[in-house]
């Protein structure tokens, strides 16, 4: 994954930022499928956050470390909530505005060049767990959070159950994937806003079934917290 495969989107926060309405991005998967998503969804509050959120953000506890973290919005209420929270994220526009958002510790990085350990919880929300890429890309980052937890610190990621959705388009994907021999949760798309396009990102949703039995290999505990009627699910993972 490189930042310049999320350039139209940070673009695009920037702009939505400074004062610009109706913004959307557009994402093309590489089947030919395209689709729009309003940017306003980034800037959401928490009386906008789903149950799942909400549920999520309960459970996190002392130093807090937000993956993917966007434009802040978790972080922010964390911060509220008096939680010592360290937001990173690659966009460096989506960094720039969390800092004028008032959010204390912000790192314009991806996770395996922060400079630091010891969090109590790992939070990866809105699926953001996806920059794994696919299911190797999963191991590597859970035997990574090995070494910034504390001993009983846990990671606390949303996904959705792909397996699960009976949406054509959907279905259509994944017997694809299958006989490309790729995981049927893998989704390769670019992102484009104006006349900018992003480079091609290859995106990891989990199902709760897989990641149950890769935890398991890596002598994690993994429990699903609860799903939604959409099919996304929220789950914890501790040593």
């Amino acid at each position: 994954m490189t930042k310049k495969a999320y350039e139209p989107f940070g673009v695009a926060l920037e702009d939505f930022y400074n004062g610009k309405k109706g913004i959307e991005v557009t994402l093309f998967r590489d089947d030919g499928i395209e689709w729009n998503v309003p940017i306003e969804y980034f800037f959401r509050g928490p009386k906008n956050f789903s149950n799942i959120e909400k549920q999520a953000l309960q459970l996190c506890k002392g130093r807090v470390l937000d993956i993917g973290a966007g434009v802040g919005p978790h972080a922010l209420e964390l911060q509220k909530l008096g939680l010592e929270v360290y937001a990173i994220d690659i966009s460096s526009h989506a960094c720039r505005i969390m800092k004028k958002r008032g959010i204390k510790n912000v790192q314009c990085t991806d996770c395996y060049n922060l400079k630091m350990d010891s969090f109590d919880t790992i939070l990866l929300l809105g699926r953001s767990i996806g920059f794994v890429e696919n299911l190797n890309g999963m191991k590597k980052f859970l035997s990574y959070c090995k070494t910034l937890l504390n001993p009983e610190g846990n990671i606390i990621l949303d996904s959705i159950d792909f397996p699960s959705i009976k949406e054509q388009i959907i279905v259509d994907y994944q017997e694809r994937n299958r006989k490309l021999g790729k995981y049927s949760g893998v989704t390769i798309f670019q992102m484009k806003y104006k006349n900018n396009i992003g480079d091609k990102i290859q995106n990891l949703q989990i199902d709760p079934d897989t990641l149950k039995q890769i935890t398991l290999e890596m002598g994690l505990s993994c429990k699903i917290l609860g799903k939604d009627e959409n099919e996304n699910y929220l789950a914890i993972i501790s040593p």
